[in-house]
């Protein structure tokens, strides 16, 4: 006969393994048209996503245990291990292939190794007669496991320094394409992964039935957050007939995928121009954009502006800032003039046109220009 807090226990457990599936299946089988067709671009790492999600399956046999003392152990070493090294991989998956972020592939995999074994042998040593993981082997075992969790969680908060250096570029007015990045679904889901983490540490060294339970619920409430977060594409929608509802593209034609800012430089503490200087920075600037039309790239950064005029990128973002009212704000506004000037000399042109051939990489881009510089 089980007890109530094992009642409890058992019933958050099959909450949560059943709020995972629940989150694999629906982003394994629903895409928004008519973007399915490209979905490895408007949802990037959605593979990983539900192979993450479904891992938890292994823990369904333990909703049937919770007077086994081995299986305790077990979850609770799966939630120090698993949690951060789904976040980290669910991050870099995600939003490392928008900022095209490759080097964390092989390290990732290589990881996936020890996890696995790990998962593995623990849920084989539950159901093995006999108390293995509360013996001395089961101190070794554990003490395995701790180190790992300091590795994945390690690769975690390299995931969030990525993640939040992305972020901050884009509010520096790093970008001109307000949907090169999405600054603001990253903003929003960052917490998520932290209080994943955070609750599934404090629940494994807590270790009692109860906070494991509420845990548990927590954590599948989160699951469901996330699923309606990313349910929709979040990436540039460059492909107009794809908008529009038209026949899609051929296979053939590639989907541009915009290009990540090198590695920041090193920030100069204080910038001090003398006016000779901010004026030769100003006029090499206004050159390359609106002599040389560098606003019809429609991924121009202010790190590939800097790189192109040869000139630190801290002193060109002081000068815009200063001559030209900040880099998205002078760049879109170099586009939108671009616009009315094509129209006016090409009354025939599509829509879709003016704005493609002005430097704004989808009908979106263009609107959300508009919105965000008052026009």
């Amino acid at each position: 006969m089980f007890s109530l807090e094992e009642l409890l226990f058992s019933a958050s457990l099959a909450v949560y393994v059943a709020s995972s599936v629940f989150v694999g299946a629906v982003r394994w089988g629903h895409k928004c048209e008519p973007y399915a067709r490209y979905a490895d671009y408007y949802y990037p790492g959605w593979k990983t996503l539900v192979s993450c999600y479904l891992t938890n399956l292994i823990l369904l046999p333990l909703v049937f245990m919770p007077q086994e003392a081995d299986a305790i152990l077990m979850i609770r070493m799966i939630l120090i291990l698993a949690s951060p090294f789904f976040c980290a991989v669910i991050l870099f998956s995600y939003f490392g292939k928008m900022l095209k972020v490759n080097w964390w592939r092989k390290p990732i995999i290589a990881l996936t190794i020890p996890f696995s074994i790990m998962a593995v042998s623990a849920l084989v040593f539950t159901f093995v007669p006999g108390t293995q993981l509360l013996g001395p082997f089961g101190k070794g075992f554990f003490s395995v496991a701790g180190i790992l969790a300091l590795i994945f969680m390690g690769c975690f908060f390299h995931a969030i320094h990525m993640l939040a250096s992305a972020i901050r570029r884009f509010s520096q007015e790093n970008y001109s394409n307000p949907e090169d990045f999405p600054h603001q679904f990253a903003s929003n889901v960052l917490w998520v992964p932290i209080i994943h983490v955070v609750i599934c540490w404090v629940a494994t060294f807590i270790g009692t039935l109860p906070v494991i339970a509420a845990a548990l619920v927590i954590l599948s409430v989160l699951n469901i957050a996330l699923l309606i977060r990313v349910l929709a594409p979040h990436r540039a929608k460059e492909i107009d007939q794809l908008v529009e509802g038209e026949a899609p593209l051929p296979e053939e034609v590639p989907i541009p995928v915009p290009a990540m800012p090198e590695p920041e430089e090193q920030e100069v503490e204080e910038i001090v121009l003398s006016p000779e200087r901010k004026k030769d920075i100003a006029d090499a600037i206004r050159r390359f954009v609106e002599d040389r039309q560098g606003y019809l790239d429609c991924h121009l950064t202010l790190a590939s502006l800097s790189r192109s005029i040869g000139i630190n990128r801290s002193y060109v973002s002081a000068v815009i800032s200063e001559h030209f009212g900040g880099f998205f704000a002078y760049v879109n506004r170099c586009r939108l003039n671009h616009l009315a000037q094509l129209k006016k000399e090409n009354p025939g042109l599509s829509v879709a046109d003016l704005i493609v051939g002005s430097g704004f990489g989808s009908r979106q881009s263009y609107y959300n220009v508009r919105k965000q510089l008052g026009e």
